[in-house]
């Protein structure tokens, strides 16, 4: 009972780690995605970025998200399997990107490989893998954000709604 009390614990911290990394994406968050990874960890970004996971952070934040004006990632699948220390997982993912411009937006599904070990009690990856399955890209639709849809829009950085909203998601890394 104690051996499937721990891997359902793990598999929760697994979706956690995921979910920080979409959100330390979206709201331009280095702290939080550092947080997800070991120090020594590798993540290989298709083609675009191979490294350790700071200069990973750095690319994400200081060169590949520049030239959106939002993302906003989705979590979709999740499959992993544990085998005491270590384990392994494979997510699917769906992410939104609007260009600075606001003409143009992409919407792309990928899957990442993940590889987690357990350190000191604590659950991190240690190597992540990405892979596109399919990409869109398509003119944005500025009428559908007026009028009966109009809503605030979602921000990269400090300035989101959610950090009003919500007082227990600040910045900074993953507790």
């Amino acid at each position: 009972m104690a051996a499937a009390l721990d891997e359902l614990r793990a598999k929760d911290r697994f979706h956690e780690l995921e979910v920080a990394y979409c959100r330390g994406i979206d709201r331009r968050d280095p702290e939080l995605l550092r947080s997800i990874f070991f120090p020594d960890a590798t993540v290989v970004h298709g083609y675009m970025n191979e490294g350790s996971a700071e200069d990973w952070v750095l690319w994400i934040l200081e060169d590949f998200a520049t030239k959106y004006e939002m993302t906003t990632h989705y979590l979709l699948n999740e499959w992993y399997r544990v085998d005491g220390d270590r384990a392994e997982g494979e997510t699917h993912r769906l992410s939104y990107h609007r260009f600075d411009n606001s003409s143009r937006e992409l919407i792309a599904a990928s899957r990442t490989f993940n590889r987690y070990e357990r350190r000191n009690g604590q659950w991190r990856i240690v190597y992540r893998e990405v892979i596109r399955d399919w990409i869109h890209e398509r003119p944005v639709d500025k009428a559908l954000y007026e009028g009966a849809f109009a809503m605030e829009i979602s921000q990269p950085g400090p300035h989101d709604r959610s950090y009003q909203a919500l007082s227990m998601f600040g910045r900074g890394p993953l507790q």
